[in-house]
Parts: structure tokens; sequence; C-alpha cells
């Protein structure tokens, strides 16, 4: 959870969807999974599963980088494909590269870095400003236990509109996991599977969505 300098409410709609696309896009080039989130328009929640390990190889580090970086920019001007090259060539360059990009999967601090500053520079250069967004370092909680700790963390985020008084119901704010769930975004969907414990490939998703309703 992060809030912005002085709790101040600046982030319209279009901040929350630019924070939004970040998320998702920061998330798959981590390897860290979702569970849910909710965006408000001074603070945000995000409920995050870190895997124990990951196996990341040449041509899944290629994916994950176009996704984070589908076209050169003035601080990472290299192509994925350039990557992809200097990879199979698996010169010195392309060995520091690699360790390069595997040192920032599975990592929440570093994801969570990267996300705020990454907002941050958008937002200042978006609204010609300047300065601090973020007030301070994000605040964490570890959840873990048996029953519905899991179920009760991801409700307490998805009902944030409800109790702003934004929405009388969750799926009717657009910048939360559970309404991206509902109009059936995979990513959204997989959080949902998570928070209801349900594993097996082909499971009904209105089932799991009814149940965590």
């Amino acid at each position: 959870m992060s809030r912005t300098v002085h709790g101040r409410a600046i982030m319209g709609r279009r901040e929350k969807e630019v924070f939004r696309k970040m998320l998702w896009q920061l998330a798959d080039f981590s390897g860290l999974r979702v569970i849910t989130y909710c965006v408000m328009s001074n603070h945000f929640h995000v409920l995050i599963e870190v895997p124990e390990e990951q196996v990341v190889d040449d041509a899944e580090l290629v994916r994950r980088f176009r996704v984070l970086y589908p076209k050169p920019t003035k601080s990472v001007a290299m192509r994925a494909e350039d990557l992809a090259q200097l990879l199979a060539e698996d010169g010195e360059r392309g060995q520091a590269l690699r360790a390069s990009l595997l040192s920032r999967m599975g990592d929440l601090s570093i994801f969570m870095k990267a996300l705020k500053q990454r907002y941050s520079v958008w937002y200042n250069q978006t609204n010609e400003t300047f300065g601090a967004f973020w007030a301070e370092r994000f605040r964490s909680v570890i959840v873990e236990g048996k029953g519905f700790v899991l179920q009760t963390m991801a409700a307490y985020i998805d009902l944030n509109p409800v109790r702003a008084g934004l929405v009388k119901d969750p799926k009717d704010y657009r910048f939360c996991g559970y309404a991206e769930a509902v109009v059936g975004v995979e990513a959204a969907l997989s959080g949902v599977q998570r928070v209801m414990r349900v594993f097996k490939e082909g499971d009904n998703a209105a089932d799991y969505l009814a149940g965590y309703r």
C-alpha cells in the first residue's frame, strides 16, 4: 500500500488507467502474481503473491523484456530483438544483461520501487511538474495462515471504492481486480482463482467468481 504526498487526491481516471497498465506490465515482467488491487485517488493497494522460485529461460526473458519495453526509450534504447541476439551469442555483454534482468525477477521490493518510480516519472513528465509523487516507501504486511485470511484481505482491497462511497458494487469500479475479473480479464480471473484456492485447469470461472462474491 502507498499514498500520494500529503494524501492529495491527484489520481483521476486517466492517472488510474496508466497506473493499472503499469501494474500489470511490471507484474508480468517480474514474474509476480497480482491477486487483486485497487487504485484510489490518493493511494493504492495491491495483493501480490511472490513465487518461491522461478525458472526463466532466455526466450521467456525476451518475452518479459518486450512486455515492459515494447519499443526503445531514452533510458532503455535496446529492442527485444537486440536482447535476444545478445543472449544467443552469450558473450560478456549478453551474460551481464541476463544477470541484470534475472536479478529483478521475483523480488517484491524491486517491483514496488520500479512501479512507483515509473509512475512518478510519467506523471511529472505528463503534467510538467517535478518532485516526489509518493509520500513514503510502500507499507506491506505478510498474508499467511489458514481459513479465510487471503479472502478477507482480497475483499478488503476490492471493497475500497464501496467504503469510499464511489460505487455500490465493486464490479462497477474499473480500477480494482474484482471488476477486471468480472469482465473476463485473464490475469484478474487468475487472482480470484487463487483467492478461492481453485487450481484445476478448466474450472468454471463463473463458479469461483460467485464463490468470492
